[in-house]
């Protein structure tokens, strides 16, 4: 959101932003949400309430409002982007939805989606060496 942001205001974004495990969809109603509960070691359905509960504490703001919903934002303007997701991770959906609205928009992006990966699957490096090569595609985005 921190570059649509700057982006509103004129004022200069990031070279590229490198996304790992997005939560784009604040209503929190994509199937993976409760597909992936069992597979998934570091969110559920209510953590992800709970979460929301606590960022969002302004009774006029909808869950699908633009400004705190990725999904329904306008992406016109974002740099180039790199998204990496677990397959297995409960924000799963969130991912592809992300990957789906930069193509959608002509954002120059990349998008991996790690079979079986887990939220927060970066916490696997230097263990998981899918995790290794996919810190590596990172640091090389947007490639020279």
């Amino acid at each position: 959101m921190l570059p649509l942001r700057l982006l509103a205001k004129g004022e200069a974004t990031p070279g590229a932003i490198v996304s790992v495990s997005p939560w784009t969809d604040l209503t929190i109603q994509n199937p993976s949400v409760d597909a992936n509960e069992h597979n998934d070691r570091m969110l559920s359905r209510a953590t992800l309430e709970l979460f929301r509960a606590a960022w969002l504490q302004e009774p006029g703001v909808d869950f699908t409002d633009p400004r705190i919903s990725l999904v329904h934002a306008d992406l016109t303007g974002l740099p180039p982007t790199i998204v990496h997701y677990g397959a297995y991770e409960t924000l799963a959906d969130d991912g592809a939805q992300l990957a789906q609205r930069l193509a959608d928009f002509k954002v120059t992006s990349e998008v991996h989606a790690m079979p079986e990966g887990q939220h927060s699957l970066i916490l696997g490096a230097g263990r998981v060496p899918e995790v290794d090569r996919a810190i590596q595609q990172m640091g090389q985005w947007p490639g020279a």
